[in-house]
């Protein structure tokens, strides 16, 4: 994903999920660190898979915003990015699309 320097926003992150992901927590780590996220809307069912996607309770600016107001600032160039979901006594993680911060 393209994250504009001069942006101060929350993730978000589309899920596809072999389960129903209701009552689950769901988090999402930039570079090492994991930040805490929150479903929106419900999970949509189709051909035994569900879709749901997570935002991130905290918010993140690129290094030419000019007031991030407590955000997590990302330098730039490339942070890995996993999810974590949390359904039950199961974890679940996967690698997520890279945030190129330009």
């Amino acid at each position: 994903m393209r994250f504009d320097a001069d942006t101060r926003t929350r993730l978000l992150v589309d899920m596809i999920l072999d389960f129903d992901p209701t009552g689950s927590t769901v988090e999402i780590q930039v570079d090492s660190t994991w930040y805490p996220a929150t479903w929106i809307g419900s999970p949509v069912s189709a051909s035994g898979k569900w879709t749901q996607t997570a935002r991130t309770t905290a918010y993140f600016a690129g290094p030419l915003h000019a007031t991030p107001a407590g955000a997590t600032v990302l330098t730039t160039g490339r942070h890995s990015t996993q999810t974590r979901i949390v359904s039950g006594g199961d974890t679940i993680a996967a690698d997520s699309t890279p945030i190129d911060v330009k």
